[in-house]
């Protein structure tokens, strides 16, 4: 279990651009998994759980609409927080889905579709304390839930209510995605740092080749942008762009990077990591970006890396970091060199690199590189360079039993590359 205990309190202040946070205004809280949450995994559970009002009050609304099996696994859900204590006559699975699940034969999902307009629904929606949005496609949640001009449907106008009169929200995997405005939809991240953005109120037809596709989400995190899946699966390429185009809409300059079986919970305008992986916050207030032939070229993009137990404050900037992690001294740091990683944007790397290769590490500076490969050869790519900066802090301890890092204020700069591959011998 993770200690509740807070040491250190950084000020640090990040919101020097004209664009500032706007505040959570809602009384209720949310609860954004990055995917593959663990069964087992207690802390996030019994998070959701006690913002939901507890095992005695609450009412669990889970919907389904993202997933190829809704009907079966909305099911799986039921069972699941059966499993944490509360009883299945107070958890309901709401009938909304795009597409029929044949394997459910007895079921036509597809008549589920305009559900979203359902008004008898809508106000059933409105007996419940808490809203949990499964994974799969999150295009499937802007389908169902907003209208064709980007304006709720009855059913999520009702989960607001529920989020604005205290209730928790949650999602995992698309439902964690769905969470900002705008959201993500598709995008490879190796080639999406180098290709940009393109934003679709609408998004149809096939996912736009080498960029980061980007949708209306629901937007009830005010406090930056949402991905997820992310160190697991080097999401950090299209984070970037995406926080760039946004920066360029005057909406947000921040964004928030949830691995795998991981929460970032936001109560108020304080977000918290539970579980056993982190969050990776990146910064592109003051970040500098030139036009290239080959792609974007970038300076003083800010990122922070937290785990269980580290806190946030979206208002003032604060950070709070565990108690079980302690700051690492300048100079003493463990590791003395880190090699070059050629997958920067493969799974963990961009983890490892900020904290065993950085933030404990002697050296001042680590880089990675990530390409894409044509048939004949040759390709684009980009290369990431991690700078230590005079307010970097690393932070190591065993907080459960685990031993963790957190590590603020670690500076990357980027560069597209051009690659060919030549055989070493004819």
């Amino acid at each position: 279990m993770r200690k509740t205990t807070i040491l250190f309190i950084l000020s640090i202040i990040f919101f020097s651009s004209v664009i500032l946070f706007a505040g959570q205004e809602s009384k209720g809280g949310l609860v954004i998994i990055g995917g593959s949450l663990n069964e087992n995994n207690t802390a996030v559970y019994d998070k959701f759980i006690q913002l939901g009002g507890g095992k005695e009050n609450i009412r669990i609304a889970i919907i389904p609409a993202a997933t190829e099996t809704p009907a079966e696994n909305g099911q799986y859900y039921v069972h699941d927080f059966a499993r944490f204590g509360i009883p299945e006559n107070r958890i309901t699975v709401f009938p909304l889905a795009v597409k029929d699940d044949p394997s459910t034969k007895d079921v036509d999902e597809s008549q589920w579709s305009k559900n979203g307009s359902n008004k008898e629904l809508a106000e059933k929606m409105r007996q419940y304390t808490a809203v949990f949005f499964v994974g799969g496609d999150q295009a499937r949640y802007r389908e169902t839930l907003i209208d064709a001009q980007g304006n709720d449907l009855p059913l999520l106008a009702a989960i607001r209510e529920v989020y604005d009169k205290g209730g928790v929200l949650a999602g995992t995997s698309a439902g964690a995605a769905i969470m900002s405005d705008p959201m993500f939809i598709d995008g490879n991240p190796v080639e999406a740092i180098n290709g940009g953005v393109i934003y679709q109120l609408l998004p149809s037809g096939p996912a736009p080749k080498k960029k980061a596709w980007l949708s209306k989400g629901l937007g009830f995190f005010k406090g930056g942008i949402i991905d997820q899946h992310f160190l697991k699966r080097g999401r950090l390429g299209r984070l970037i762009p995406m926080l760039i185009y946004c920066r360029e809409q005057k909406k947000h300059t921040l964004g928030f990077g949830v691995d795998e079986d991981t929460a970032l919970v936001c109560q108020g305008n304080t977000v918290e990591v539970f579980g056993s992986s982190g969050v990776l916050m990146v910064d592109v207030a003051k970040t500098t970006v030139k036009d290239t032939p080959y792609g974007p070229k970038g300076e003083n993009v800010i990122l922070h890396y937290l785990e269980a137990g580290d806190s946030f404050n979206l208002e003032t900037g604060q950070f709070r970091i565990d108690a079980g992690r302690k700051p690492i001294e300048k100079g003493k740091e463990y590791n003395e060199s880190y090699s070059l990683d050629t997958n920067i944007l493969g799974g963990d790397s961009v983890k490892e690199i900020v904290t065993v290769g950085l933030a404990d590490n002697l050296q001042e500076r680590s880089e990675g590189l990530s390409f894409v490969l044509e048939k004949d050869g040759t390709g684009l790519g980009m290369q990431m360079i991690f700078r230590k900066t005079k307010d970097t802090v690393g932070y190591s301890g065993s907080v459960g039993d685990r031993d963790t890092y957190s590590a603020l204020n670690v500076s990357l700069d980027f560069f597209p590359i051009t690659v060919q591959v030549k055989p070493a011998l004819n």
